[in-house]
């Protein structure tokens, strides 16, 4: 493996959300032993802060077996006595995946008010620190549970100087938070470092970008770019050539490439294949044989779900815990929908006995994937209640509780094809509810959390049609999945005539080489062809549902 260039240390420091109990008042560090001063029962660890491995929990054991030490020293201090010292020895740098990748962290649960602002600093000392090139950095995640997204971080990147460096970050709480997590961590460091007087007070300057400023809940933003209607004709010419170019690649048996093949690398064809290579064919097939009647798109469609029974394991997964055996129970519901064969539903409700069964994930999106196939299973037969208890778990609540004022979710879940997934689960949800008044007012909120994801989009769509596949940064557009299916749900939820000018733009974006030149081209195109035959034959479906929807 080629070695890394090295680039400079950094240190981070972020936040969390969570439930607990009422905020404190402002004008005072609410943080307890902020300069890690008392250590009352002499364990090593300040009072107040919790000590452990760093962020992803599956790390834990490598965490503590390979990496540097974290340690409650008197030998540098930026006021007091004491700091912490997080240190990984420089001896070994060439293993570089086993050395510094989760480090260690301190950890204090701060009771705050929900969307009030908070200033948060920090000291921190390089003796000597280093980062790794790409791979990573001296970095600070939030979260008191496993990858829980950030309200902000403070990173450091300064060059070791002997001298203590403040830093400060001002940031907004959710709009259920009652807590917030201050995580102090390490990623990827090789050196020492001292970090010391942490604090964090009600009030200072919130400056948002344009892409963080708060989106309206009540009405959708008019939308800025105006597209027509693509024509049918061309769409399906498009979605015929993905169909060729797959031909090629399509094994005989339901299943279609590995990720190597979608990836563009040599030796794919030896691998076992990629289960989105089939369950996204899926949909797509499915979409074109409703709009035109050519056997073959049903053909490859009923393959593609036999193939997503055969690998079924007998707990009702399919693949993996969240992502296949949602976007895969999804594809069979529709299956089921369109042919009638009785064991794509019976598969699904094995799905959905695994829904019920299994712990929801740290991620979001995840969750809202399996959730959504729940829920199209529970539409579908009318079984709402075999699934409503789940819903009052993490599963859903942790989705609903963080997403962010500007109308999508922080970190990793801030990237389209996320936020699309958890758009398209609430609007799913929205039509899955029984018609009683009981549940008017869950109906209002996620028409309002629609509404907000909606416009996270109209502020982000590019004048080409595209969305961003990085949140803020219009030079990422690109081609995901999940968009088109995604506002193709919020317009058919709620006809929403907005959402319909964003699927025009999307689609219109889709024709040109300018959805594929950020990250699919030239390397992954067969991905890309893969996931254009995914939205494309979905849009096929949805023009012949909606004939005169914005024709010409």
């Amino acid at each position: 493996m080629k070695k890394p260039s090295y680039i400079l240390s950094r240190v981070c420091f972020a936040l969390s959300v969570g439930c607990l109990t009422a905020g404190v008042p402002a004008g005072e560090n609410l943080v307890k032993n902020p300069s890690f001063e008392i250590d009352a029962d002499g364990d090593g660890v300040p009072d107040g802060w919790t000590h452990g491995a760093g962020h992803y929990g599956r790390w834990q054991e490598k965490v503590k077996k390979q990496l540097g030490k974290a340690a409650l020293v008197d030998q540098q201090a930026a006021s007091g006595k004491r700091s912490i010292r997080i240190s990984v020895p420089k001896d070994n740098k060439d293993k570089y995946w086993n050395q510094g990748w989760e480090g260690m962290s301190y950890r204090q649960k701060v009771a705050t008010k929900p969307l009030t602002t908070y200033t948060m600093s920090m000291k921190v000392l390089n003796k000597d620190a280093e980062g790794l090139g790409d791979y990573g950095f001296l970095y600070a995640m939030a979260g008191e549970l496993r990858s829980s997204e950030a309200f902000t971080e403070i990173r450091f990147e300064q060059k070791p100087s002997g001298e203590w460096i403040e830093k400060k970050a001002v940031f907004q709480t959710g709009r259920y938070a009652s807590y917030t997590v201050l995580s102090v961590e390490t990623r990827w460091n090789i050196g020492t470092i001292y970090i010391d007087d942490v604090r964090l007070e009600e009030g200072g300057k919130l400056e948002l970008s344009q892409w963080d400023q708060p989106v309206p809940e009540d009405r959708l933003l008019p939308v800025k770019h105006k597209f027509a209607r693509p024509l049918d004709a061309g769409v399906l010419r498009r979605f015929e050539a993905h169909h060729a170019a797959s031909e090629k690649r399509y094994r005989g048996d339901g299943s279609w490439e590995s990720k190597d093949t979608l990836a563009g690398k040599p030796g794919g064809e030896k691998q076992p294949p990629d289960l989105r290579a089939t369950y996204q064919r899926v949909e797509g097939y499915l979409g074109a044989y409703t709009a035109t009647g050519r056997d073959v798109y049903l053909q490859r469609a009923n393959e593609g779900a036999a193939y997503l029974l055969k690998v079924q394991q007998e707990s009702g997964i399919i693949g993996d815990n969240y992502y296949s055996s949602g976007q895969g129970g999804v594809s069979l519901v529709h299956a089921w929908q369109k042919t009638r064969h009785q064991e794509y539903l019976a598969a699904v409700e094995r799905v959905v006995g695994h829904f019920n069964q299994v712990e929801p994930s740290w991620n979001y999106n995840y969750n809202m994937m399996l959730t959504e196939a729940a829920l199209a299973w529970a539409q579908a037969t009318d079984n709402y209640d075999k699934i409503a208890a789940k819903l009052q778990t993490e599963m859903l609540q942790s989705t609903l509780r963080e997403q962010r004022p500007w109308g999508g979710w922080a970190g990793h879940n801030s990237r389209i094809g996320y936020h699309c997934a958890n758009m398209s689960a609430f609007c799913q949800l929205y039509q899955t509810l029984p018609k009683d008044k009981k549940y008017d007012q869950m109906r209002a909120e996620l028409k309002q959390r629609v509404i907000a994801a909606l416009n996270r989009m109209i502020r982000e769509q590019v004048p080409e049609g595209g969305f961003p596949f990085v949140h803020g940064q219009p030079g990422t557009a690109r081609q995901n999945s999940g968009i088109t299916g995604a506002l193709i749900h919020a317009h058919d939820t709620f006809g929403l005539q907005e959402a319909r000018q964003m699927l025009y733009g999307q689609m219109t974006y889709l024709s040109t080489d300018a959805c594929g030149k950020y990250f699919w081209l030239p390397k992954n195109r067969n991905h890309l062809e893969m996931s254009l035959l995914h939205s494309e034959g979905m849009y096929l479906e949805w023009a012949k549902k909606y004939p005169h929807e914005g024709a010409p």
